[in-house]
């Protein structure tokens, strides 16, 4: 991935929140998963875009850096799973870490929907990377 730093970008990452995500990961060898992702900020409102990479996950997180107009070389991800509780779903812990302009910066999400806590891991490593740099 390469790095698109716009300003303008930078400012108000931790203001998007998730408000969908759709996954189609094709089963061919020859075609990579495609993710639909719309995020929401106060002042740009609800945004879309929709990314294709080898790996589901990687293909909403190049559709998340479209959106955000960042797009940080992912170098690990991480998931811990909680205790099973009867009845409910199984908590668990993203974290991620990327590489923005020659520095490493990690980002943390917890919850029960994995997908989600995804994008939001990296969507936190990307607000820790523009507030470093501030």
């Amino acid at each position: 991935m390469t790095t698109v730093d716009a300003p303008a970008a930078q400012a108000g990452v931790r203001e998007w929140r998730v408000r969908r995500i759709d996954i189609r990961s094709p089963v061919l060898k020859d075609a990579h998963p495609v993710a639909r992702l719309e995020l929401e900020h106060p002042e740009r409102g609800r945004v879309t875009d929709i990314g294709e990479a080898p790996g589901a996950f990687d293909a909403a997180f190049v559709a998340a850096g479209r959106i955000v107009g960042i797009s940080p070389q992912l170098l690990s991800y991480n998931v811990r799973s909680g205790t099973a509780v009867s009845g409910e779903a199984l908590p668990i812990s993203i974290e991620v870490e990327i590489e923005r302009n020659g520095a490493r910066y990690s980002g943390s999400s917890s919850g029960v929907d994995l997908v989600r806590c995804s994008v939001e891991a990296w969507l936190d490593a990307i607000a820790k990377s523009g507030e470093a740099s501030a």
